[in-house]
C-alpha cells in the first residue's frame, strides 16, 4: 500500500467503512471489531484488526500525520478515545512531528442523559463528567465535522472545545443509481431487531395497518434479541408479514430498493439516541418515502422535505406511528424528487475530505474555526 497521511480507527467495521475507504480521504483503516453486515465482504488492502495496544504500536511507526477517532462523546468508547488521542499526540512529540487528531460527531442527545442513563445524575456530576471529556477534546482534537444540527448543538454545550475547528454538513447520501422497481404498498424495516430501534412499536401497530390498507406488506430484515419473536409474530400472517433474519449487506439493499417506504421507528433507550440512521441513508437514496422518529438527526430535513417524523412522547406514540405509515404507504413521495433533493456527493464523504486534509482552507467569507455546509 502507499503511504498515506491519514489513518482512520473504528470501533466495529461495517460494510458502509469499506465503502468509504473505497471513496474518501485515502487513509490506513484500523478497527478493533466487526459488525453483523459485513458478511460476504472481504477488507482489502490496508484495513487491517487491531487491539488498542497494537494500535498504539502502530502510531510509533505509520506515516500518518492526522488521526481520525471515534467522538469524545461516545460515553462506552471514551475511556478508549482517551488512550488513543493521547498515545497519537504522544507519538507526533517522540518522533518530532506535529500529529493532528480529527473526530466526525454524529450525538445528538443531551449531556444529562449521556452521563447519567436513564436514572439521571446529579448535576454536579454532570457537570464533572462533561468538563472532564470536554477539556481532554479540547487539548487533543484540532477539527470536529458534525453529521447534524443537533450534534453540533450537543457539542456547543460541552465547555472548553471552544478552540476545535468544526463544519456541519448534514449527513446525507447522495443518490444511487438503480434500476429496482418498488412494490407498492411494501414497508421495510432494516436493521438490528432489538427495543431500540422500535420493532414491538411496528409489530404492535401493523395489524390496524394491514386493515386501514389492504395489500400493505412488512418485510422485516436483521438480526436481534426479537428476531424469533418477530417471525412467530410474521407467521401469523405470512401474506403480509415476512421477517427474513440477518442478510449480507448486498441482499438487504435489493430487498430494500424494492420497497415502498422505509420504517425505522426508533425510540430513546438510556443514553442511546437515534443519530442519524444508516437505513435512513440508504433509503433517501434509492427514492423511498422514509417513516421514522424524531430522534434521528435527519429529523428536520425529513419533515422538510415531505416524509414522515414521528412524535416519540407517549402515550400516543402508537396511533401516530401508524397514521404515518398509512398516509405514506397510500401516497408514497415520488422515488425521482426523493433523489432529487439529495447532494451529489454524500456529506459523509464531504466532511471526510474536510478532515482530512492537511490545513483547512477557508474562503474570505468563511471563518476558520465554523464552516457550514449544509445539503
Amino acid at each position: 500500500m502507499t503511504a498515506v497521511s491519514s489513518m482512520r480507527i473504528v470501533p466495529e467495521l461495517r460494510a458502509v467503512h469499506l465503502d468509504r475507504h473505497r471513496l474518501g480521504t485515502p487513509a490506513e483503516l484500523l478497527y478493533l471489531d466487526t459488525n453483523y453486515d459485513l458478511a460476504g465482504r472481504t477488507p482489502t488492502d490496508g484495513v487491517d484488526r487491531v487491539t488498542i495496544a497494537g494500535a498504539l504500536r502502530r502510531f510509533t511507526t505509520t506515516p500518518a500525520r492526522i488521526l481520525e477517532v471515534p467522538e469524545p462523546l461516545w460515553m462506552r468508547f471514551w475511556p478508549k478515545h482517551l488512550a488513543l488521542v493521547l498515545g497519537f499526540k504522544a507519538a507526533g512529540v517522540v518522533r518530532g512531528r506535529r500529529h493532528r487528531v480529527v473526530t466526525y460527531a454524529m450525538e445528538n442527545n443531551d449531556l444529562a442523559t449521556l452521563v447519567g442513563g436513564r436514572h439521571g445524575a446529579p448535576a454536579w456530576v454532570v457537570r464533572a463528567v462533561t468538563a472532564l471529556i470536554g477539556a481532554v477534546a479540547g487539548v487533543t482534537i484540532d477539527r470536529i465535522a458534525f453529521a447534524s444540527a443537533a450534534a453540533r448543538d450537543t457539542y456547543a454545550r460541552l465547555p472548553f472545545t471552544g478552540r476545535i475547528e468544526r463544519m456541519l454538513t448534514t449527513e446525507l447520501p447522495a443518490p444511487a443509481v438503480t434500476t429496482t422497481e418498488p412494490t407498492p404498498l411494501t414497508s421495510v424495516f432494516l436493521g438490528v431487531m432489538e427495543e431500540r430501534k422500535g420493532v414491538r412499536e411496528l409489530m404492535d401497530v401493523w395489524p390496524t395497518i394491514e386493515t386501514m390498507v389492504p395489500g400493505a406488506r412488512l418485510t422485516m430484515i436483521g438480526p436481534g434479541p426479537l428476531q424469533a419473536e418477530a417471525a412467530s409474530w410474521a407467521a401469523a400472517s405470512p401474506g403480509t408479514r415476512h421477517v427474513v433474519g440477518q442478510l449480507p449487506h448486498a441482499e438487504a439493499t435489493t430487498i430494500l430498493q424494492s420497497g415502498t417506504v422505509l420504517v425505522a421507528p426508533s425510540v430513546p433507550d438510556g443514553r442511546w439516541k437515534e443519530q442519524i440512521g444508516l437505513p435512513i441513508k440508504e433509503a433517501l437514496a434509492a427514492g423511498l418515502t422514509v417513516v421514522t422518529t424524531d430522534q434521528t438527526g435527519l429529523a428536520p430535513w425529513l419533515s422538510e422535505h415531505g416524509h414522515e417524523v414521528v412524535d416519540v412522547e407517549r402515550p400516543a406514540f402508537r396511533r401516530r406511528l401508524s397514521r404515518a405509515i398509512v398516509r405514506a404507504l397510500r401516497a408514497p413521495l415520488d422515488r425521482d424528487a426523493v433523489r432529487g433533493a439529495l447532494p451529489q456527493r454524500d456529506g459523509r464523504l464531504t466532511a471526510d475530505a474536510w478532515l482530512h486534509v492537511r490545513e483547512a482552507q477557508p474562503t474570505a467569507a468563511t471563518p476558520t474555526r465554523a464552516l457550514e455546509v449544509v445539503a
